[in-house]
């Protein structure tokens, strides 16, 4: 079953396809060419960021500054430098049963900054003796003379920024071997996103696109073919951003909450938490609840075989803003539910559409997740109904449970929460702007499930090298998105630790000890406070309940005896109404047959 996403598609003899594709939608294509693996890319990312500021960079693009004519010529004491620098010491001996082993390690050239140059050049213009200043700054007589050569460049150099902590002048290391891929790509980038420093653009032109390390590899790549050379490896784009003053950064979060308000938030939120495992009868450490009892759900975007990296390029020391959606690529919407112990929920697909599928497309899907159709493939308040009966079916057992989860819209309906209440479900809602902090699946399960989803569907990619592309049908799509993520699913939940997982956030405890989160750096919560208030909130809240409700009933009963009263009123107008008009058609009545007979008597 972990391999289940390798598993050929039928052949698709059912033509019947959802209502919602269009042609756009109707096919994708994959190129074959697969990227290297992403522990080689942390590997080259760990090995670039331990590099020294001095050592040789093969595709450092600088200019040497122009030196003075004496160092062109060759003298002798070039020969002296090189004979300095390859001094020996010996090692300290070390005596074993009276035999004597002397060790030779070569002593490694020092590296001097730009500043103490210039202090030992400062040196030599008070003393003039190039020998005495060598001596007294540690340097060799032929590293001097290149030094005070150079005066006028390393004068030039230490005004720049960060010019005192260099280590040498620019020029140094192999020029860019691939300059036209360079200069390229990085036009393609400022095409994307703007430079942060460009005040001449309106507010209306600026881009802020995400741009992520796999979609500048594919442009590369396709820049590569155009000027016909061979791609460069994965490390030549690391180094593209470094030289370009460019790193991968998170995406800058809105509305962010004050942490001193989170801290305020989540201790309320912990607090119902406690207080919830007291309204029932004690099974264990946590109250009335067990771990299996306490479960986490959540929804996330996932695009096909998009990106699923949280990370874009943006320019370093700049706030990494992203017009629009930061996920505009959704091919779904998963639900993944987990609990302390026991998982018993499968991952739930949202897919666009009405669900007018054939019965072969539905026995393609992946017996491991459940498929729902939405119009727009995101979580409402018909799926969410969908997926709580689901949940109720799988879950249920008579004892109490916690379900934790955020504070969106189609979480909070009213008749869903009540019909959790009345399978002693306590719902508990993590404060808004508070998931980044509170939610385990959003610090702790999402990251990893879709990295597993990005290695499955590389795996697939993998498996059919031998065409130059793939191209999936909309129902094909949605058939190996449902085996991805199974798949996914399955290796999650072998390389997270759930039980410790719900420990560390505070969803679980096995004592009253204070509870601090890594997640929320200085918040630490006290549990002591919670067994003194608790019974007397709890009959303040029945007491408020009970009075909310018989407000209401008197309200109501208020309102029906106003309209009752209103409708009599209108009822009285009416009658009176139409007996007036009675009234005057009967004095008319009458007005005219004394009119008649009044003519006919005097005629």
């Amino acid at each position: 079953m972990d391999e289940q996403h390798l598993a050929p598609l039928s052949a698709d003899e059912d033509s019947r396809f959802d209502g919602y594709s269009s042609s756009d939608d109707a096919s994708v294509e994959v190129t074959s060419t697969v990227d290297e693996c992403e522990n080689e890319l942390v590997r080259l990312s760990t090995c670039l960021q331990l590099e020294s500021e001095f050592d040789n960079d093969d595709d450092q693009a600088f200019e040497w500054p122009e030196p003075p004519p004496t160092l062109l010529s060759s003298s002798s004491s070039d020969i002296e430098e090189l004979a300095d620098s390859q001094q020996v010491v010996l090692s300290t001996t070390s005596f074993n049963n009276g035999d004597t082993q002397e060790k030779s390690n070569s002593c490694k050239r020092r590296q001097w900054s730009i500043k103490e140059k210039l202090d030992a050049i400062a040196l030599f213009d008070k003393n003039q003796s190039k020998r005495k200043t060598a001596n007294e700054k540690g340097c060799t007589p032929a590293q001097l003379r290149n030094w005070i050569h150079n005066k006028e460049n390393l004068l030039k150099m230490y005004k720049n920024k960060k010019g005192g902590k260099r280590k040498r002048l620019e020029g140094g290391g192999k020029k860019v071997v691939y300059a036209d891929l360079d200069s390229r790509l990085f036009t393609w980038y400022r095409s994307r996103r703007t430079d942060p420093n460009d005040q001449s653009r309106a507010v209306a032109d600026i881009r802020r696109e995400r741009v992520t390390l796999r979609h500048l590899e594919k442009e590369g790549r396709r820049i590569a073919k155009e000027l016909n050379h061979a791609s460069p490896a994965s490390s030549w784009y690391l180094r593209f951003l470094k030289r370009n003053g460019l790193s991968l950064q998170r995406p800058k979060r809105q509305d962010k909450v004050p942490l001193d308000e989170v801290h305020r938030l989540a201790n309320s939120f912990y607090m119902f938490n406690r207080r919830a495992s007291l309204w029932s009868i004690r099974r264990g450490p946590m109250g009335a609840f067990i771990s299996e009892d306490i479960c986490n759900m959540d929804e996330s975007p996932l695009a096909l075989f998009g990106d699923q990296a949280k990370r874009s390029v943006n320019d370093i020391g700049t706030s990494n803003e992203i017009n629009g959606c930061i996920s505009n690529k959704r091919f779904c919407t998963v639900l993944l539910t987990v609990f302390g112990k026991n998982q018993r929920m499968k991952p739930v697909v949202l897919f666009k559409g009405k669900g007018n599928i054939g019965v072969n497309e539905r026995e393609q899907y992946s017996k491991g997740v459940d498929v729902i159709f939405t119009p727009k493939a995101v979580i409402n308040g018909q799926s969410m109904d969908i997926y709580i009966n689901k949940w109720l079916q799988k879950v249920y057992d008579g004892h109490p449970k916690l379900f934790i989860v955020d504070s969106a819209n189609s979480h909070l309906k009213p008749e869903i929460i009540q019909k959790l209440r009345k399978k002693n479900v306590v719902v508990s809602i993590i404060p808004k702007g508070c998931t980044q902090y509170l939610q385990l699946l959003d610090t702790a399960v999402f990251s990893v499930f879709k990295n597993h989803y990005q290695a499955a569907a590389d795996e697939y990619i993998d498996c059919y090298r031998s065409r130059s592309k793939i191209k999936l049908t909309a129902k094909q799509q949605r058939i190996i998105c449902t085996r991805l993520i199974s798949t996914a699913w399955i290796r999650t939940q072998k390389s997270i630790d759930f039980e410790r997982a719900f420990l560390d956030i505070g969803y679980t405890w096995v004592d009253e000890s204070p509870v601090s989160i890594r997640t929320l750096k200085g918040f630490i919560f006290d549990p002591s406070t919670v067994t003194s208030s608790t019974f007397n909130d709890d009959e303040n809240e029945e007491k408020e309940e009970y009075n909310a409700k018989k407000t209401t009933v008197e309200e109501k009963k208020e309102l029906t005896f106003v309209k009752h009263h209103q409708q009599q009123q209108i009822e009285t107008a009416q009658r009176r109404s139409v007996y007036q008009k009675m009234k005057f058609d009967c004095s008319s009545f009458l007005f005219f047959i004394f009119l008649y007979f009044y003519f006919v008597l005097k005629i």
